[in-house]
């Protein structure tokens, strides 16, 4: 029965040291607080205080694989350039709401298809990417997009894209913070 035990418990733990190492955050977890670095007025300079909130904004996009126009206001986004976005051949940005994230404190964007979009800061890693819990949903109905943890840098937007709405695809993107300056 010692055998069958040992067998068992191997691996959990062996799952219990990869997870650990590898710093996951089980969906729908919320993350340890007290593991977070606080500002306290007796650091070091040397210290990095790390935020609890970051101001971004939100890209709301028409995009279509018919021949047409990129909005300049996307054109110097290089993620729109490269697979499966350079499909697209027009893009219309529809709206650019400004949003503000608090750790633990989800903020909704209302979609042009009647969806709404999630975002919500779960923490900052040492290295000052962003780790955000983003999910698209139609009130009081199934979830498009249930639930999506992204771990992003500051200033770099990340997208998302497949719902179809007025004969093209919406495409949502999300910049958060600010590049550091080099």
């Amino acid at each position: 029965m010692t055998r069958t035990r040992t067998h068992v418990l191997r691996p959990l733990a062996s799952i219990a040291t990869i997870a650990s190492m590898l710093a996951v955050t089980p969906v729908g977890a919320q993350p340890n607080r007290s593991q977070q670095p606080q500002a306290t007025g007796g650091q070091s300079p040397t210290q990095r205080v790390l935020p609890n909130e970051v101001a971004g904004e939100v890209f709301v996009i028409l995009a279509s694989e018919r021949d047409g126009e990129i909005d300049p206001a996307l054109s110097s986004m290089q993620a729109l350039r490269q697979p499966p976005f350079n499909a697209f051949h027009s893009m219309q940005l529809l709206a650019r709401p400004s949003i503000h994230l608090a750790i633990g404190e989800p903020q909704n964007v209302p979609l042009p298809n009647g969806r709404v979009l999630q975002l919500a800061l779960d923490s900052v890693t040492p290295e000052g990417r962003y780790r955000v819990r983003v999910s698209i949903n139609r009130p009081e109905q199934q979830d498009y997009l249930p639930l999506l943890e992204i771990v992003a840098p500051p200033g770099d937007p990340f997208f998302l894209a497949g719902q179809s709405f007025m004969g093209g695809t919406l495409v949502i993107g999300v910049r958060l913070g600010e590049r550091a300056a080099r």
